[in-house]
Order: C-alpha cells, then structure tokens, then sequence
C-alpha cells in the first residue's frame, strides 16, 4: 500500500513539474521576467518568475496560451503543442513597442518619458523613402521645412531657426555650426543619408544638453554600427543602384558587416553623380533659366543657355566613405 501511495505521489510531481515552461529571448536565450500568461477569456493567468519560468497547470490541455510582454511579439500557442523542450521563445519587437531614444539626454531613455517633441527615423523607412541627400531624409519626414533653392542644397530650419541656431551631429559628434553665419546653409548634404541607420530630431530647444547653437533644435544621424556575431565569422551587406531622370542622377552604393565573436567591422560605400536639374515644361516662366554666369579670364560672362528648362550649372559628383571597427575585450567588457 505504501508502495502504490508513493508511485502515486511521485507521478504527481512529475506531471506538476512537466507543466513548467522557461519563457527566453528568442535571440540571446536570456529568460524573461514579468511576462503575462493568459487564455483567451483572460479567466486564467499567470506570470513568469526571475528565472523566466511559469507554471501552466492552471490551463487545460485544449486551451490557446498568450505569451505577453513589453517590447516583444505577442504569441499565441496550444498548451498541447509547447515543444518538448518546454521552452517558449518570444521575437523582440521594440521599435513598435518600446522605441529608444538617445538625442534628448545623450543616454538611453523610452520615448513616453521624454517631455520634449521629438521624432525619429529608422533604416526601414530610409530605405523605403529612398532619399537622395539627407536634406531630403528630413524633407521627407514631414516634420522639418528645408529651404532648398538649387540643386545641391538643402538648409533644414527649424521653428524658425537655421544654421548656427541648429545643431547637427553624428554619431554624438558634432558638426561646427556655431561658427557660421545666420543665413541657410547646406552643410547638411554632406552626410551620406544610405549610411544613416537611424535620425533623431529634437524639435526645440537643446541648449541645456548641447550648448546655445541648439537654441533651435538638435538634429542627430547615428550611422551604421559593427555588429558582432555568434560562433563563427559572418559577412553581410547590402547594395543599391539608382537612376533619376530630372536630374539624370547615378548612384551606387554598397554596405557590408563582417561580424566575428569579439571583432567587428562596417563599411559603406556612396558615389553620387549629379546632372544639371531639369525643371518641369508646366511652370511658370518666370523660374526658367534663359542665360547663366561662367567664369573666363577673371571675368564673369552671362551665356545664354540654350535650354531653359535646365537650371545650369547645378550639378555635382559627391562621394561618402564610412569605416568603422568595434572590439570586445571581454563578453561583459565592450569597447567601441
């Protein structure tokens, strides 16, 4: 009898144990803590300890399991179909979620806690944008006016301000403004928008952060950061080719990762050639271009241009160059 009453206590607990499930990061297998476990009425719930595990008893074997948390993809599973290994991996999501911003405070901060106006662009939407000078990436962002009267211009302004009243950097440093004059500028297409992995722009004053040449705003492009990678070196990129016709643009670029353990490098790659612009035959005329200044023998001539639909000379060859290297002493210990 004692016999038969310590089989049935031992079954017991291993079925309570079987029930156990390791809730991980999908990506680097840490456990995750606090995350939500319910069924679809929410009638039944539970939530997953400091070690990430959560114990399902509580739901029958014919019921669907929502795994949530912040920052991470809802998924939703039988509690019939939890594989064998009783782990459940959840796929972060926290551009959606949990977006991170570094301009307001120069430190890491959620976008909920931060009291000034400011908006950000990530790769995915420079890539879909597809932008040809960065002047054109704020542009198309809908949040920044840019005085853009010739071709290879493009002077952002921000509630009023310009130039050495807006403070631009990258990757935390910053581009010599201050010095400037008050009129527009077009420093800003100096930066290569297809290297550019994220833009954050602080829609006001940065001063007490930045110093008084960000009275106006502060706008920061973070370009493409070396990425390490698991087990065995890795070589990733990416490349693009593009044709204009207004101003019979040619640009290829060409980015690439290689990723080891401790080690990594990126490297990005833009030629840009542009033509004279081209306007459209619909316009008023008083914006075509009848005649245009060289310069000869010291002096300015006034040629007449023989198209005036063409706005000469405003075309111009640009080139960017980016190489970065990261190295980790230690897996704990990272070293840009």
């Amino acid at each position: 009898m004692k016999k038969l009453l310590l089989i049935f206590i031992f079954c017991t607990a291993l079925s309570s144990v079987a029930q156990v499930v390791t809730v991980v990061d999908s990506d680097t297998n840490e456990p995750l803590v606090n995350v939500a476990v319910y069924n679809k009425s929410k009638s039944k719930s539970a939530v997953s300890d400091i070690e990430g595990q959560v114990d399902l008893k509580i739901f029958t074997d014919q019921e669907f399991i929502y795994f949530q948390s912040i920052s991470y993809a809802t998924i939703k599973i039988a509690k019939a179909n939890i594989s064998k290994d009783k782990f459940i991996r959840l796929q972060q999501q926290s551009d959606y979620f949990n977006p991170i911003i570094l301009s307001a405070s120069k430190f890491e901060q959620r976008a909920q806690d931060i009291p000034q106006k400011i908006f950000a662009v990530n790769r995915e939407e420079i890539t879909f944008n597809n932008p040809q000078t960065s002047a054109d990436l704020l542009q198309q962002s809908g949040q920044v006016f840019v005085q853009k009267s010739q071709q290879g211009g493009g002077s952002p302004m921000i509630r009023g301000f310009s130039t050495n009243r807006l403070l631009i950097t990258v990757d935390g440093v910053r581009m010599n403004t201050a010095i400037f004059r008050s009129g527009n500028l077009q420093n800003v297409i100096s930066i290569d928008p297809l290297s550019v992995d994220r833009s954050e722009v602080i829609l006001g004053p940065g001063s007490v952060v930045y110093g008084s040449d960000a009275i106006g705003g502060v706008m920061n492009f973070y370009t493409l950061k070396p990425q390490y990678q698991k087990d065995s070196i890795q070589i990733t990129g990416s490349g693009l080719l593009r044709y204009a016709s207004a101003n019979n643009e040619n640009t290829g670029h060409l980015d690439f990762n290689i990723g080891g353990e401790k080690w990594a490098s990126a490297t990005s790659i833009t030629v840009n050639f542009f033509n004279d612009l081209r306007m459209g035959s619909h316009g008023p005329d008083d914006y075509l271009r009848e005649s245009y200044v060289v310069r000869r023998d010291d002096q300015d001539i006034s040629i007449v241009n023989d198209n005036s639909l063409i706005q000469r000379p405003t075309g111009y060859d640009q080139l960017n160059i980016l190489q970065k290297f990261r190295y980790q002493l230690l897996k704990i210990l990272n070293s840009d």
